[in-house]
């Protein structure tokens, strides 16, 4: 067992202690585990964390800390970033769009949310949302029913799924190849504060925070906000003026949003380059990262630093996937640019 995950899991749960508290706290000594060898703060109880990640782990939940490999990148670098994450299933690596909305929504909005989470899917754009009732439910089926991948961010500890009555839905997305995640250990409820909080990780995993029917004090809201925080991008679907199922979302409009009208909008949002269809047909047999790459190198020349950036992989998590590409021919690199070797001048 970690001994730096159950001291992060344990600074976690005292009572009171702000996250940017534990995580100066940290810095100071060095690691979790140097913070007990000094004057460990008054509740922090290691024994009872060390159950909690057992049991974790006895139900297939993992534990992340922020420096493992499978943590996801854009969550290292919000404002409040999380100090350990409980995930259970596979987190994907490559772009991913985020999905709220009502919790409550018109058959219009339902549709809407469903058909562009679907479209997206499709081209291998995870789906993440909160696992919620109307726009959040709509946005997991949408990815469903394109065969791709959607993750549901918890309120709760991952042994209980809330909403209790969306545990079909849960299940669907492990079997879909998804994940469950949250940053709340086994054993905790879901709480009113923990929703808020909750939404900074949902807006924080995605390039682009889509909103789908917003009432004016709709914590839909609060993930806008915090994708604009985190320098993410907020999209919006408009609606009618005269409705309040809308007034939130399309005030969002008025303030700068992108407005979606279509798929084509929202894969240019959130795919940039890569929206850009039928430029390099990938060679068969590739892996998805592979054709991510080629499919994005085929717009022209490319500096690795942006294309860490515009597939959401480190430096380090491309160099596989570059070296097969090198020594396959198709790709050439100089330093620090790379382009396909058939176009290369």
């Amino acid at each position: 067992m970690d001994a730096e995950v159950v001291a992060r899991a344990a600074l976690a749960a005292v009572p009171g202690l702000y996250r940017a508290r534990i995580r100066e706290r940290i810095a100071a000594a060095g690691s979790a585990r140097a913070v007990f060898a000094g004057r460990a703060p008054a509740g922090a109880d290691l024994r009872a964390a060390e159950q909690a990640v057992r049991r974790a782990a006895e139900a297939g939940i993992r534990a992340l800390l922020p420096e493992s490999p499978e943590f996801p990148v854009p969550l290292r670098d919000i404002p409040d970033p999380p100090l350990l994450l409980w995930v259970r299933g596979e987190l994907p690596r490559g772009p991913a769009l985020a999905v709220v909305g009502s919790r409550r929504p018109s058959a219009r909005g339902r549709d809407c949310a469903r058909a562009f989470a679907a479209e997206l899917a499709r081209d291998g754009v995870a789906i993440v949302s909160g696992l919620a009732y109307g726009i959040d439910a709509a946005a997991h089926e949408g990815a469903l029913a394109a065969a791709g991948c959607t993750v549901a961010v918890l309120a709760s500890g991952l042994d209980q799924v809330t909403p209790t009555g969306q545990a079909r839905l849960a299940g669907r997305i492990l079997d879909g190849g998804g994940a469950w995640l949250s940053e709340h250990r086994p054993g905790v409820g879901a709480r009113a504060h923990h929703f808020p909080e909750r939404n900074r990780l949902i807006s924080g995993l995605a390039r682009v925070t889509l909103v789908v029917e917003a009432r004016l004090r709709s914590g839909s809201l609060w993930s806008a906000r915090h994708a604009l925080e985190q320098g993410r991008d907020v999209a919006v679907v408009p609606g009618p003026i005269d409705t309040d199922q809308c007034r939130g979302s399309n005030e969002l409009l008025r303030d700068g949003a992108t407005p979606i009208l279509e798929a084509d909008d929202l894969r240019a949002a959130v795919l940039g380059p890569l929206a850009k269809r039928g430029a390099a047909p990938p060679a068969p047999g590739s892996s998805p990262a592979a054709r991510a790459v080629l499919e994005l190198l085929a717009e022209g020349p490319c500096e690795l630093d942006a294309l860490s950036r515009a597939l959401g992989r480190t430096a380090a998590e491309l160099a596989q996937v570059l070296l097969e590409l090198e020594l396959d021919g198709r790709v050439r690199r100089a330093g620090a640019r790379l382009a396909l070797a058939r176009t290369e001048s």
